[in-house]
């Protein structure tokens, strides 16, 4: 027999039928990528009504949410991460069953594992809201401490208020939504984002424009509307996972206020180096906004414009990521190594595609995409769109890096590989981004571009690393 047909001899077999090209795991990993960047794309949309609606406002009103939600998203960004690490260790445990996919067949053990780390991760993420909201409860000495415009800060440190309520619902449907994915059932996350997006729309509506006699509320009334339609969401999200029948068979909340306090304490310590990875990533970019709103109000809503284009089209990559990491997952728990080194590639293979669509789009019509944001019979929002538009040309450059380094993180969160990739971000964006854009924005005439050029030399070295790191585990298999 030639070594090829021994291992796969010795291969488990596996109810999940792991494809053995990279043709079929290609199309493996699109059939479950798809409601996945659809459901992001709708979390964003539901950021984007945000900024549409209050971009009739002004300026004005556009650099304080830009404000209030850099700092909100930051402690948000470690709860995301951490609610993420329920996602290998439920597909691990998917894989090493043969039935894993299968309600009427899965082993009792693997149904009574699911149960455990779904129970575990949301005693983890509601545990870590609580030091998160402390801290937004500083918002306007924070932003003094950080030199932004005083008259910015105020409405900036009264919206983070509003949104507060917000949080800890946010993470708990992360925890959730990760659920269905790990089942290769996310549809039931899909349709209620999409919900999500009609009632944050309606609540934007009225809170911020007070309509039948509602007070008027502006930038404040955001921050009330997304924070009254999370509550909403979280609830619509947990009723799918009793009632969907890939779900109802774990029986899901059952034992939900039994407290463990040593399954939480190893699931925070899995969880941290991601928590602190997007913490890392998000507050470099963060940083960013900061930096420009030093320059000026016009620089600060062009960044917010520009960085919520970014944003929504990162969406795509980041669906399929996602999905990147339960393939993997599901091979490793399956040991099968080919597969492992198959579906990483093919998440980068995806996500590159997508990302070069984008970037063609962002460096060929940046100020059109700049106006759709903002009433350019305004002077002052002819010039934000100026700014706007240098910006995401910067933007269309880093698309690339940008998902290459998501697809690389994603496949070694699949290997529950967490803390090198952990450095590789630390180092990536704060000894080389973070430097690279201050000094570029204080110390030649760049500004804000030079700011983004930063972001854009950090995202490029975290990509190379990343993929080093995954080429290097999975060429050495067993090492994960």
């Amino acid at each position: 027999m030639t070594a090829d047909a021994v291992q796969a001899a010795h291969r488990p077999s596996s109810a999940l039928q792991l494809p053995q090209t990279f043709s079929g795991e290609i199309a493996a990993t699109l059939r479950l990528a798809w409601p996945l960047v659809l459901t992001q794309l709708a979390s964003m949309a539901i950021g984007t009504t945000d900024v549409l609606m209050l971009g009739r406002l002004g300026p004005d009103a556009l650099a304080a949410a830009a404000l209030g939600l850099s700092l909100f998203y930051l402690p948000m960004m470690f709860g995301f991460g951490l609610s993420s690490a329920v996602s290998p260790l439920l597909s691990q445990a998917i894989g090493a069953d043969p039935h894993g996919l299968d309600p009427a067949r899965r082993r009792a053990d693997t149904a009574n594992e699911l149960r455990a780390q779904l129970r575990t991760a949301l005693w983890a993420v509601t545990l870590a809201a609580v030091p998160a909201i402390v801290l937004l409860l500083f918002a306007r000495p924070l932003f003094a401490l950080l030199g932004q415009n005083a008259q910015a800060s105020a409405t900036a440190s009264i919206y983070v208020l509003a949104l507060i309520p917000a949080l800890p619902f946010m993470l708990l449907i992360g925890v959730m939504r990760n659920l269905f994915s790990a089942l290769s059932r996310p549809r039931p996350a899909l349709y209620v984002t999409i919900a999500w997006i009609g009632v944050n729309a309606l609540f934007n509506w009225i809170f911020i424009f007070g309509p039948f006699g509602f007070p008027a509320l502006g930038v404040v009334g955001s921050g009330l509307a997304t924070s009254c339609a999370t509550i909403v969401s979280a609830a619509a999200l947990a009723l799918c996972v009793v009632y969907h029948p890939a779900t109802r068979g774990i029986r899901p909340f059952e034992g939900l206020f039994r407290f463990e306090s040593r399954r939480i304490a190893r699931f925070v310590w899995l969880g941290l180096p991601i928590g602190m990875t997007l913490f890392f990533e998000g507050g470099v970019f963060n940083a960013a906004l900061w930096l420009v709103g030093l320059f000026g109000t016009a620089e600060l809503a062009g960044h917010q414009i520009a960085i919520n284009i970014a944003s929504l089209t990162f969406q795509v990559p980041l669906g399929i990521a996602f999905a990147t990491t339960v393939r993997t997952g599901y091979a490793a728990g399956a040991r099968d190594w080919a597969a492992v080194r198959r579906a990483g590639h093919a998440g980068m293979l995806l996500t590159f595609a997508c990302m070069a669509v984008t970037a063609f789009v962002m460096w060929t019509w940046p100020y059109f995409i700049a106006g759709l944001y903002l009433d350019l019979g305004d002077q002052r929002a002819v010039v934000a769109a100026g700014f706007a538009a240098q910006y995401l040309m910067v933007a269309a450059v880093f698309q690339l890096a940008d998902g290459q380094q998501v697809a690389a993180a994603f496949a070694l969160r699949g290997l529950k590989d967490m803390n090198v990739p952990m450095w590789i971000a630390g180092l990536s964006y704060w000894a080389v981004g973070f430097p690279v854009g201050a000094a570029l924005g204080f110390w030649t005439y760049l500004e804000g571009q030079g700011v983004w050029i930063g972001l854009a030399a950090g995202l490029a070295v975290a990509a190379s690393l990343m993929t080093w790191r995954f080429e290097y585990l999975t060429r050495h298999r067993g090492r994960f």
